[in-house]
Parts: C-alpha cells; sequence; structure tokens
C-alpha cells in the first residue's frame, strides 16, 4: 500500500518544481505515467488489488491524462507557445487537484472513515 498523504506531497512537489522548470524557460525530461512513484502503485499494485474502489480507475485514468497534459505542456514552451502553455497548465493544475481528491477518497474509503460507529 502507497503512503496515500507522501503521495500527495510528492505529487504536488512535482507540479511545483514543473512550473519552476517551465517557468525559468528549461524543459525538464518528464517521466510516463508508468514510471513516477505513484504510477508504479496504481499499475503494479491498485488497478488489480483494490478494484473494487470506483476511486483507483477514476485515479488512473485522471493521472494518465495528467501525464499527458505535462508533455504536451513541456512541448508548448518549448516550441515558444506561451499563451497556449498558459492554458495547459491552467488545465494541469485542474488534474492535479482532482488527483489529490481521488487519492484522499480512495483513503478515506480504504481506512473506514466512512463506517459509522
Amino acid at each position: 500500500m502507497i503512503d496515500i498523504s507522501k503521495a500527495r506531497l510528492v505529487h504536488l512537489r512535482w507540479l511545483l518544481q514543473l512550473e519552476k522548470k517551465i517557468r525559468h524557460e528549461s524543459a525538464p525530461a518528464l517521466e510516463s505515467c508508468r514510471k513516477c512513484e505513484l504510477g508504479k502503485w496504481i499499475y503494479s499494485e491498485a488497478l488489480e488489488k483494490y478494484s473494487a474502489y470506483p476511486e483507483i480507475s477514476f485515479l488512473e485514468k485522471r493521472h494518465r491524462h495528467f501525464h499527458e497534459t505535462a508533455d504536451i505542456l513541456v512541448k508548448l514552451f518549448s516550441d515558444r507557445n506561451f499563451v497556449e502553455a498558459e492554458v495547459a497548465l491552467d488545465e494541469l493544475k485542474r488534474d492535479s487537484q482532482d488527483l489529490i481528491f481521488m487519492l484522499t477518497m480512495f483513503e478515506y474509503r480504504y481506512t473506514g472513515f466512512n463506517e459509522t460507529s
């Protein structure tokens, strides 16, 4: 099981570092959605082990989309298409919020916080 609190923080730190690099016009090399820490967990364990939780399927789709958008963002900045890149960055930030929400919902359901005493 992944440490979800850590996953949220790592994800936020990654997004902030990406934005910082982009702002300084340094196009970073990006990992695929299967190679980052969250992706490794999703594809090696979560999709199979936690398939009963609908959040996992949504998380996988949104995570994949997040990486696709990050790739587009880096290309747009590299090509100096700054207006379109800002739109992609806004979309990436929304995707990030969705990812964090889905991780939180999975954590909430998995740990049983929704059970009544």
